[in-house]
């Protein structure tokens, strides 16, 4: 059977608080949650109903004593005022409940010793019936809670069990002790006394507490009793009673079964309360009528304790038969209401919600479709129940329905959620598109018992995704458009532009007159106006497109600044301006731009920053403040603290006005109107400026008052680092004195006015020029060249080439073996943004020019990549006329043999080379090897003067020997090679050519077994 909820809290109107069993607690508290009595404080609620109980028990034992006894019998045959105080604190508990158990007490006591009973037995029996009530109220509220229900079937089996059957043995085990001591009482026996005491305390609490409990609760809630039920209530009362009424008015017991169907049919139309009601009137009639010595009951037995027991089994039979019957239904009752509320609930939520319900089962048929599924997928419900899943699916969505079935009845997924096409389109022939979400349901076991789908129409979304995929895809194409636009129209721009600055910076090398030179100034300082703008446009503009990469490094903040500032320090000069860079006080004191040195400190703060792109916003502010500014000061400052560092600039010039201030960093957007035309500028550079301080994480601001002058401040964050060592400063290099001597340079150029400029500046620079017109023709040149043995010693590399661009081409080179060691290559781009330069680095390129080329960088790139050489061919190797030992001439050309490019890049092992490239040095190779076993078999080594010719072209050939034999693993022989070479031409003795020669012959055969077997073991043919 059921146990009742434990207790906790007080209830409202001075209930008991009561707690869960084996909680913590002190006290009263303590006790009274452990019994489950009101333990509180007395309040006078308590003390009041605790009189009126006093009372009311006096008048009900009198009551029971007078009306149910048989004969001359002392104890009662039902006892009411148990039944009535349990039933009372049931519904209506105390704070205080002491009280109560004693005025009940104290009631009885009275009734007892007003009815002839002695002071102790009436004293013990209100003891007797105080137990009996706390007894029951305290089993019952554990068990039930503190508002047991009787129309539960299990509250009311624990009414019954401990009120009918527990408390009054307790009661009567207490009692025993007076019946004991008057043996007399009524004349009867002990267990007599004792047996009808039990009867008649059972009997009472089984007819009284659940009838009063019931009606209790019908006083609460009188909406439950509708005008026409009291009709039915009232005449199936009546007519009960009658019937039993009639039934008890024979002398014969044969009617007596026609009372429990009455009982029934009370059960079944009036519920608890109706049978309870029902009950307590048929055990009021049958007591009286017995009592009055006629009825069935009476004319059963002459003994009058039959009489009395037969009465009570009577009443209980009845008891058993309809109270758990009308429990029972009204159980029933409950759990068909609350299916029925939840059917109504089902309904309305299936009746209106927007989503289509279906229940498919694990074999996928349909057994459930609510009505919605009509407006989202189109399809008839009672069409849908019974069909299998697959019916009515169109073939664009057939396999990934199909996919999530499986995914779910496989137990590999519990949800899923799918977006596609309904098999039927809409009215106007436009797909529609249904989102499903699918979960598995699973019964009690946990067994899965099916799937239900919640379906809705996502045709809107669908679509509006759909335009923004063709936006996003319309968006990425116009990015890359734009991208490409902004390469294309760079190279376009900075190709001509090449040619413009490139030819009037030669123009300016050449012997003009004043005019003439002042006229080219004027181009170079024109183009170079126009690359600037060129460079802010395309600034902007791949900023906007999210190009800027920012690389962070550490950065001086203080040589930064004070080297911004005396780069700007010869435009102020000209304009009669004072720029200053103040450093702050604690780093060193104040100086000047122009004094050109930056006073190192250790505590110069170094910070984390792009480097690149604090300098160009610091040139911009800078630059700005100068072009602005007609007379006084312009101070560059900073300030730093531990979260961000502060760099101002400020000004005295003209300043801006008020209501302009929120656009200056808007692009293309100057002060005033006409400040263009006055000062010049795109109004470019504040936005540019700005945009990038955002992408380095701070921000600029300004505060300015037109005619004063202005201030900008750049805030970043500080991201302080220690120091890192000072770099030595770079020597500008004299690029007119210190020119590299005469090499062999190929440049790759397309466009003809660039090749005719770089020729021109290159042969300027006194360096040897071979020319290729597009990537293909370059490849070439260079594998020929190193065929012939006088390899390159440096590319210049355009990168857009028709056919093959310069990145082919790199490629190309370095993937024949040929590395940068041996053959720099130097990229020559007119887009010079740091991806591109990775790009080329990447391709295999050493390092890039940017066009327009400038004299002075060109300069810089032959210093840096052309090779130096040590000894030149044929000086310093004096031979005496007389001739010295064989040997110390050999060893000391050996000695002096010139360091090549081939010596420098290889260490012995072979290069990586293409089969076709180390067929062509094979075949090279065996050629001047049989011309040197030629020469010694012909005698042509023996300094015959008719031999001259052809120990020229013997010298030819091993110089194109000595100059490849390293690129491929052979650098001894190249050695060699180089010593024979050098002998022959310096017309050596013949005793000495041929040494030589024999010895190349047999290094050359070494050499070649070592490279075979190499080949052999690096699986080469």
């Amino acid at each position: 059977m059921h146990a009742g909820p434990e207790l906790s809290g007080s209830n409202t109107g001075g209930g008991v608080e009561t707690g869960a069993v084996g909680l913590p607690a002190s006290g009263p508290r303590s006790i009274a949650s452990r019994l489950f009595i009101g333990l509180e404080p007395i309040d006078l609620r308590s003390v009041l109903i605790s009189l009126v109980c006093a009372m009311a028990s006096f008048v009900l034992a009198s009551l029971s004593l007078g009306l149910s006894r048989f004969g001359d019998g002392s104890l009662a045959t039902v006892w009411l005022p148990p039944a009535c105080a349990a039933a009372f604190l049931l519904r209506i508990p105390l704070k205080n409940e002491l009280p109560f158990f004693g005025a009940l007490a104290f009631g009885i006591y009275c009734a007892d010793l007003a009815s002839g009973l002695s002071h102790f037995t009436s004293a013990l029996f209100g003891l007797a019936n105080m137990a009996e009530v706390a007894v029951m109220v305290a089993l019952v509220r554990r068990y039930c809670g503190p508002q047991p229900s009787m129309t539960n079937i299990n509250h009311l089996g624990f009414v019954v069990l401990f009120g009918a059957l527990v408390a009054p043995l307790v009661s009567g085990a207490i009692a025993l002790n007076a019946m004991a001591l008057d043996l007399g009482l009524a004349g009867t026996s002990l267990v007599e006394q004792v047996s009808n005491w039990y009867l008649a305390h059972g009997l009472g609490i089984t007819l009284l507490v659940p009838a009063l409990l019931l009606l209790a609760d019908l006083c609460r809630d009188r909406g439950n009793l509708e005008a026409w039920s009291f009709a039915e209530w009232l005449a199936l009362l009546s007519l009960g009673l009658i019937a039993s009424y009639l039934v008890f008015a024979q002398a014969s017991a044969a009617l007596l079964f026609l009372i429990p169907p009455i009982t029934l049919l009370h059960a079944f139309r009036l519920g608890s309360l109706g049978t309870a009601l029902f009950l307590a009137g048929l055990s009021a009639m049958a007591a009286l009528i017995t009592s009055s010595g006629i009825g069935p009951l009476f004319e059963a037995s002459s003994s009058q304790a039959v009489r009395n027991h037969l009465l009570q089994a009577f009443i209980a039979a009845n008891f058993l038969i309809g109270l758990p019957v009308a429990a029972a239904l009204a159980g029933r009752k409950r759990i068909m209401d609350v299916v029925k509320n939840g059917r109504q609930q089902l309904a309305i939520l299936a009746n209106n919600i927007s989503d289509a319900v279906l229940h498919y089962d694990l074999n996928g048929v349909c057994i459930y479709a609510s009505p919605s599924v009509q407006s989202v997928m189109g399809k008839d419900p009672a069409n849908v129940v019974g069909a299998h899943f697959t019916v009515g699916v169109h073939e664009d969505a057939r396999e990934q329905i199909l996919w999530v079935y499986d995914q779910l009845t496989s137990g590999a997924s519990e949800r899923e959620r799918i977006t596609y096409r309904r098999f039927l389109d809409s009215e106007d022939d436009t797909p529609v598109f249904i989102e499903a979400s699918c979960s598995v349901v699973d019964n009690e076991g946990g067994a899965e018992k099916g799937i239900v789908v919640a379906a809705r129409d996502v045709t809107e979304r669908v679509e509006l995704e759909l335009l923004l995929t063709r936006a996003r895809r319309h968006a990425e194409n116009g990015a890359r458009a734009k991208s490409e636009f902004l390469a294309n129209m760079s190279h376009e721009i900075r190709t001509p532009m090449n040619g413009v600055l490139g030819f009037a910076e030669l123009l300016l090398q050449s012997e003009l007159d004043e005019d003439q030179k002042r006229q080219a100034q004027m181009i170079v300082q024109s183009g170079r106006s126009m690359m600037m703008l060129l460079n802010d446009v395309l600034d902007l503009s791949r900023i906007e497109a999210g190009q800027i990469a920012i690389d962070n490094t550490p950065v001086d903040l203080d040589a930064t600044l004070a080297e911004c500032a005396m780069l700007h320090q010869p435009n102020a000069e000209k304009k009669g301006l004072e720029l200053v860079y103040e450093a702050p006080e604690n780093l060193h004191a104040g100086q000047t731009a122009e004094a050109g040195t930056t006073h190192a400190s250790n505590k110069t703060p170094w910070v984390v920053t792009d480097a690149l792109r604090l300098r160009q916003i610091i040139l911009n502010l800078i630059g700005n403040a100068v072009k602005f500014t007609e007379t006084g000061r312009i101070t560059v400052s900073f300030s730093q603290n531990e979260n961000e560092f502060a760099i101002m600039v400020a000004d005295t010039g003209i300043g801006i006005p008020k209501d302009r201030l929120a656009t200056i960093f808007n692009p293309f957007t100057q002060a005033e109107g006409d400040t263009a035309r006055r000062y010049g500028g795109t109004g470019l550079g504040l936005t540019i400026s700005r945009q990038l301080a955002e992408l380095l994480g701070g921000d600029i601001e300004v505060s300015s008052k037109e005619g004063e002058g202005s201030q900008f401040t750049l805030t970043l964050p500080a991201i302080t680092v220690a120091p890192s060592g000072e770099p030595e400063p770079a020597r500008e290099p004299d690029i007119f004195h210190e020119m590299p001597e005469e090499a062999r340079i190929l440049l790759a150029e397309d466009h003809d006015v660039n090749r005719m400029l770089a020729r021109e500046m290159l042969e300027r620079c006194g360096q040897s020029v071979a020319v290729a017109h597009d990537g293909n023709e370059a490849i070439s040149m260079v594998m020929d060249s190193i065929m012939r043995g006088s390899p390159y010693d440096l590319v210049l590399m355009d990168m857009q080439m028709p056919g093959c661009d310069g990145y082919e081409a790199t490629r190309a080179i370095r993937a024949e073996g040929i590395t940068a060691e041996q053959l720099p290559i130097v990229a020559l781009t007119a887009n010079a943004f740091p991806e591109d330069v990775a790009a080329a680095k990447q391709a295999g390129m050493q390092a890039h020019l940017a066009k327009p080329m400038v004299f002075a960088d060109l300069a810089r790139v032959l210093q840096r990549w052309l090779p130096t050489k040590i000894v030149e061919p044929g000086g310093g190797v004096e031979v005496e006329a007389s001739g010295p030992d064989h040997s110390e001439v050999i060893d000391l050309l050996h000695a002096s043999r010139p360091e090549n490019k081939a010596d420098r890049a290889s260490s012995g092992e072979p290069q990586t080379h293409s089969p076709a490239l180390l067929k062509r040095w094979q075949t090279r190779r065996k050629e001047a090897v049989e011309a040197v076993r030629g020469a010694i078999d012909e005698g042509l080594l023996q300094g015959d003067m008719a031999a001259a010719e052809a120990r020229e072209e013997l010298a030819r050939l091993v110089h194109k020997l000595a100059g490849t034999a390293a690129m491929f693993g052979e650098p001894e022989l190249g050695d060699h090679a180089s010593s024979f070479e050098n002998s022959l031409r310096l017309n050596l003795d013949p005793k000495i050519q041929q040494a030589l020669a024999s010895e190349l012959l047999a290094i050359a055969g070494s050499e070649e077994g070592s490279t075979a077997q190499q080949r052999a073991e690096g699986g080469e043919p």
